[in-house]
């Protein structure tokens, strides 16, 4: 960076950022040079340096194919440049209309050009919707005060002028507020009731992910609620709405047809029969020893320990321990691998549990298509649509518990559990989260 800073006389005076661009793109950029005024003084311009030439290296990268074009950039440049088309025409005294075709190219071409960026064919159309999204914006001064605007437009101008939020934040509340106004049916925010808030909130925490649906629900609650304390609207509808106990969508299953080719082609690795079966992790079961496949009431057990305690005399803490029965279809795998030895069965010296794992779920993942976190989830979704609770589960697939010492006595109570038969995929018909299911209603 120091390379490209330069003293100039000016205008203005000052230190430069000027750095010559390679002949190769020069027809990409539609330039030879680029300078960017930084400051007067120099302390000052290496401050202003890094990230000018952070964004410098960015244009060129993009300009010769080394980085992709996010859509983000081609909705901002779009925008951009429609604000300034805007403002033009009304300098010239005219009506602002929408360009045509051939105009509307020119002026994208131009606009993606001049700051060093490549508009490729297939995100020409996202720029031109973008384009003239903003370009139907209205341009003009927001009503006066004590009016409310007739417009959903006018209606974000006036609720920005109350607090001052960035770009991208004041978007994502245009979009969800127009989201919100399309499923409602209505074209003003205020003609939101607190039914239709209700059945908004419902819609989006059973058609997204729970993170999604969080960030979204708090993104319109956050308009209705400074646009009710500045005045825009007297009742927030969102206000009013009970708290919830939010839980995520159950995990979709895996594909049975592919599963069933796994298990046909994988029937003989032990390790996959381990985590496919019990739900282990991978670096859980290549780490077993023969004096972890031992019995407890006359039952074969399965003791899992953490894998970096190879000698019984190591202390192990209770959270890393757990013990599992063996199915009816692991009992030859626990005929040849039990004994009283101490070195895992899997692994050696040279290649320990942890490395061992790894590459074994690489080579599942590479050859399947499958991972290992989706088969222990796969297991996860079995077990709890049997009835398995959270308790269950955190004995099951590892996690706290609040007795640890009685791990081998726990065991035998997870008989049930272990061989209990998988259920038939038949279409499910889920309650929406956020209503209590009653059955009195639905006799």
């Amino acid at each position: 960076m120091e390379h490209h800073l330069v003293q100039q006389q000016g205008p203005p005076q000052g230190w430069w950022y000027v750095r010559k661009v390679p002949h190769s793109l020069h027809q990409d950029l539609g330039r030879r040079c680029i300078r960017r005024f930084l400051a007067a003084e120099r302390s000052a311009a290496q401050v202003r340096g890094a990230e000018v030439h952070e964004e410098v290296q960015r244009l060129l990268r993009l300009s010769s194919g080394a980085l992709q074009l996010r859509g983000r950039e081609v909705r901002l440049v779009a925008a951009d440049w429609a604000r300034h088309w805007q403002s033009h025409a009304l300098a010239a005294g005219t009506t602002p209309v929408l360009p045509d075709e051939s105009d509307l190219v020119e002026l994208l071409i131009n606009g993606f050009r001049s700051r060093g960026l490549v508009l490729e064919e297939s995100q020409f159309l996202e720029a031109r919707e973008a384009f003239l999204a903003q370009c139907e914006q209205p341009t003009g001064s927001p009503p006066p005060h004590g009016r409310r605007p007739t417009t959903v437009a006018g209606w974000m101008a006036r609720r920005q002028q109350q607090r001052a939020l960035s770009a991208s934040s004041r978007s994502a509340c245009q979009r969800e507020l127009q989201r919100l106004l399309h499923f409602s049916s209505v074209s003003l925010p205020q003609a939101i009731s607190e039914g239709a808030a209700w059945r908004w909130r419902n819609h989006v925490l059973s058609s997204v992910s729970l993170p999604t649906a969080r960030r979204r629900l708090s993104l319109i609650e956050a308009v209705y609620r400074d646009a009710c304390s500045s005045g825009l609207l007297q009742r927030n509808p969102f206000s009013g709405l009970p708290p919830l106990q939010l839980s995520p969508l159950p995990p979709k299953p895996l594909d049975q047809e592919r599963l069933e080719e796994l298990d046909r082609s994988r029937f003989i690795d032990p390790i996959y029969r381990l985590v496919r079966l019990l739900g282990l992790r991978p670096v859980e079961a290549a780490a077993l020893r023969p004096i972890d496949f031992a019995r407890v009431a006359e039952h074969p057990v399965l003791w899992i320990r953490s894998w970096h305690f190879r000698q019984v005399t190591h202390h192990c803490p209770a959270s890393s321990v757990r013990c599992l029965p063996l199915p009816s279809s692991l009992l030859d795998l626990w005929e040849s691998c039990s004994g009283n030895g101490l070195e895992p069965l899997w692994s050696s010296a040279e290649v320990v549990p942890k490395r061992l794992a790894r590459r074994w779920s690489d080579q599942l993942r590479r050859r399947s298509g499958i991972s290992a976190t989706a088969l222990r989830a796969e297991r996860r979704r079995l077990w709890r649509e049997a009835g398995a609770d959270a308790e269950v589960l955190k004995h099951l697939l590892g996690g706290s518990v609040d007795k640890p010492d009685a791990a081998a006595a726990r065991a035998l109570a997870l008989v049930a559990w272990i061989n209990v038969p998988e259920l038939a995929l038949v279409p499910r018909m889920l309650h929406c989260p956020t209503e209590p299911t009653n059955l009195a209603d639905c006799a």
